[in-house]
């Protein structure tokens, strides 16, 4: 398939949609290489508006230093953040991505109902990572004072009584600890926004609810900001979906139709799906570091939006009912277990009739663990779990905590051990 062939949306989503593990099977951060581009001159006069192309012909002749510099900002990438779920890895950005990433950034305060009088304390670790270079730039873009002190509780309260903020960003997982302290610490006067940064479940939102409602007795509003693996520009919900006393996020997050185009795959053969659950699969538009097409990001969502926000009137896709890196599994070891590699491992033998995946605790400790459980169409059934773990180490990189060969019975009492609401495990982790 050649990039003329790609006229469309549609011809785009003939491209396989491909993840961390397509392009490193073994987890080797520097295979990441492959993905960044490599461009010039050539590039930058095919890919560039007419106005900066203009501007830089003018500059070759005249000044060829600046020229060199027009170009470079544009094809030369020197900024790097980390992403990944199986494994961390590099994502390049030019310096013409970073001015991309702060406009988006600019938007992102909008749509979160802030401006430049608003004043943000971010929790989130100071690291090279989509959420906290987004939000850094976005509130450079904004015009907002910030400090970013960190994820240590006690640097954030030390920040927060030397500029009393408007707004508290804080990882959604530690949301409640820091709320409470600040509360204690008596340094959220003027606080207006808490961001949750990594979308929430639905119980880590009523907890953050609760929190901010038994820490101030005024309106504050409870949002989520939220970047995909592969992402560089942050997601969000529009304030007008959030209030005091109830959850937001029920319109889901607002992205940027000229900069993601996002799309929604089967997430156990990464096939286009018209249905509204599936994985999400985001391709990053006019980004000239990286190139993430069509990237398996390993959130499942619900749907994608097309139509004008209720909430807000916004007319951008939203995103909603994320479960953010459900298809990824992180032991308490460390060691991450991509269940997209386990699916095709297990789809593409002949010996397999069926399986299941079982996440959760083991019962004499509680420690985490991922059990296939599978069902043999060969006579001898050991030999089919000896053949399931090498194509499973192939493609994953490492082992499950258990192969188990089993019967048809014990395959559907495991699916009818599933709770109703746990759509995500019968659908991704127990297939049917």
């Amino acid at each position: 398939m050649t990039a003329g062939k790609i006229d469309g949306v549609n011809a785009l989503g003939g491209i396989p949609a491909v993840g961390e593990r397509d392009v490193s099977p073994t987890g080797d951060a520097a295979a990441m290489a492959s993905l960044v581009l490599h461009g010039g001159e050539r590039q930058f006069a095919l890919h560039s508006s007419g106005s900066d192309v203009r501007r830089a012909i003018r500059l070759r002749a005249t000044r060829s230093a600046a020229y060199k510099q027009v170009v470079d900002s544009e094809t030369k990438p020197t900024s790097y953040i980390w992403g990944g779920l199986g494994f961390r890895y590099p994502i390049a950005s030019t310096r013409g991505d970073l001015d991309v990433i702060a406009r988006a950034g600019a938007r992102l305060w909008q749509v979160l109902g802030l401006t430049g009088a608003d004043a943000l304390v971010s929790a989130v670790p100071v690291t090279a990572t989509a959420e906290h270079t987004s939000l850094q730039l976005a509130a450079l873009a904004a015009g907002a004072p910030a400090l970013f002190p960190g994820d240590d509780t006690d640097a954030v309260l030390a920040a927060a009584r030397l500029a009393p903020p408007t707004v508290l960003a804080v990882p959604t997982a530690a949301a409640v600890d820091v709320v409470e302290a600040a509360a204690s610490a008596d340094v959220l006067d003027r606080l207006t926004t808490l961001l949750l940064v990594g979308y929430p479940a639905e119980s880590e939102r009523e907890a953050a609810v609760a929190a901010v409602n038994d820490a101030a007795s005024r309106d504050i509003a409870v949002l989520a900001v939220h970047a995909p693996a592969g992402a560089r520009v942050l997601w969000g919900e529009c304030r007008e979906a959030a209030g005091r006393g109830r959850l937001g996020g029920t319109t889901g997050l607002h992205t940027y139709p000229d900069l993601d185009l996002v799309q929604l795959v089967d997430a156990e053969t990464g096939e286009q799906v018209t249905a509204s659950t599936g994985e999400l699969v985001l391709t990053q538009l006019g980004m000239r570091g990286s190139a993430l097409l069509r990237w398996r990001t390993g959130d499942v969502v619900a749907g994608v939006e097309f139509n004008a926000c209720p909430a807000c009137g916004r007319t951008v896709p939203r995103v909603v009912g994320t479960r953010r890196g459900a298809l990824v599994v992180t032991a308490d070891s460390g060691r991450a277990l991509d269940l997209r590699a386990v699916a095709g491992a297990l789809i593409g033998r002949a010996d397999v009739e069926d399986w299941r995946v079982v996440v959760g605790g083991r019962a004499r400790d509680g420690r985490d663990q991922v059990v296939v459980h599978l069902l043999s169409s060969a006579d001898d059934a050991d030999e089919t779990v000896v053949g399931a773990a090498a194509d499973i180490r192939a493609v994953a990189g490492r082992l499950p905590s258990q192969l188990v060969a089993t019967d048809v019975d014990a395959l559907a009492a495991l699916t009818a051990s599933v709770p109703p609401e746990a759509a995500l495990t019968q659908r991704v982790l127990l297939r049917g």
